[in-house]
Parts: C-alpha cells; sequence; structure tokens
C-alpha cells in the first residue's frame, strides 16, 4: 500500500515538473536574455503549449474510459492547470509585447481570433477558482457544468491559433480534431438526468 502510494507521488511529481519543464526554460532564457524577440517569444510558446495541454486533458478522460485504465483520468486537474497557467501568460504577454498600450490593445480587439482568445481565458478563470476538491463539494452539479466549458474553451484557443495565422499548421488541426472527438465521446457517454416528469433528458 505505502509502495503504491509512493510510486503514484513520484508519477504526480514527475508529471509536474514535465509540464513545467516548457514554461522552465522559457523563463530561464528570458533571463538569460537569449530571447532575440522575447515577448513574442513567449506569445508564441506560452500559447503551442496551452493549446497542447488543452487537447491533451481532454483527452485523458475518454482514453481512461476506453482502455479500462483509470489512473489515466487522475492527471486532468494538473494537465488543465497548467494549460490555464500558459494561457495567462500568453495573455500577459501579448499586452506587454505593445507596451500595455490599453488604447490600441482594446483597438485590436474586435478581430475575431482575439476576441475567441479572450473570450478563452475569461472562462479559464472561473474553472481554476473552482477546481479544488472544496469548490466542486459546494457547488454540486453546478461545478460539473461549469468544468465543461473545457470543451468551448479549448475549441476557442484552436481556433484563435488557427486564425491568427495565414495558414493553419498541421499541429493545430491534429489538436482541433482531438477536442470535437474527445467532445463528441462525452456527449455520446453522457448519463441521462431525471426530470420530474419521469422523462430522460441528457447532461
Amino acid at each position: 500500500m505505502a509502495t503504491g502510494l509512493t510510486a503514484a507521488r513520484g508519477a504526480r511529481f514527475a508529471l509536474f515538473l514535465a509540464l513545467a519543464a516548457p514554461g522552465a526554460s522559457l523563463a530561464l532564457d528570458f533571463a538569460a536574455g537569449a530571447l532575440a524577440t522575447p515577448y513574442r517569444s513567449i506569445l508564441r510558446e506560452t500559447g503551442l503549449w496551452s493549446m497542447r495541454l488543452l487537447a491533451a486533458g481532454l483527452l485523458l478522460g475518454p482514453l481512461a474510459s476506453l482502455s479500462g485504465i483509470a489512473w489515466l483520468a487522475a492527471p486532468r486537474r494538473m494537465v488543465g492547470l497548467f494549460a490555464a497557467a500558459y494561457a495567462f501568460v500568453h495573455g500577459w504577454a501579448w499586452c506587454r509585447q505593445y507596451g500595455y498600450d490599453w488604447a490600441f490593445l482594446l483597438g485590436e480587439l474586435p478581430r475575431l481570433y482575439l476576441l475567441l482568445g479572450l473570450a478563452a481565458l475569461a472562462a479559464l478563470a472561473p474553472m481554476v477558482a473552482t477546481s479544488h476538491d472544496a469548490a466542486r463539494r459546494a457547488l454540486g452539479a453546478a461545478w460539473g457544468r461549469l468544468h465543461r466549458l473545457a470543451y468551448a474553451v479549448a475549441l476557442a484557443a484552436v481556433l484563435h491559433f488557427m486564425l491568427s495565422r495565414a495558414f493553419p499548421t498541421l499541429e493545430a488541426w491534429i489538436e482541433a480534431l482531438v477536442i470535437s472527438l474527445a467532445l463528441a465521446w462525452r456527449l455520446a457517454t453522457a448519463r441521462p438526468r431525471a426530470r420530474p416528469d419521469g422523462a430522460g433528458t441528457t447532461v
């Protein structure tokens, strides 16, 4: 029992280090002055890692269910929190790149890809704030409804990335496919929710 617990903690720590590594590498390069265009580099890399982790986090549930390996779903919270952290740094880097020129930044917001990015960031904030077990217990069924926004956030993030480029990358298309498949699986496996009249509906 103790050996299994130690192994689980070791695996979680290893995953934490793996998820933190891209950010740590970027921070070290920034501190050393190794980035030719620091804020643009941070903007690009954090955007990519946020998008990757959002897709990976949504894929863990279906993988755990289809494979029968329950522990595959365990890291979802950590993966999601790192995805949010990279997304928030991404938003900060965009503001910093333009010297916090708020008039200019606000004037840019009507662009669709920026609106999608802002919407994704705004939706991530309450999800991060309620990611702990106490919030889950306190919110009950509302917690699940709130955190299902993860699918919309991930799709918005990928669209934000695609629309910001003249030619979307193969990686972005793959991640869009992964997110779409995860959403399809979620809808297909949604448990029916009882209604007062006795009829069933899905969540």
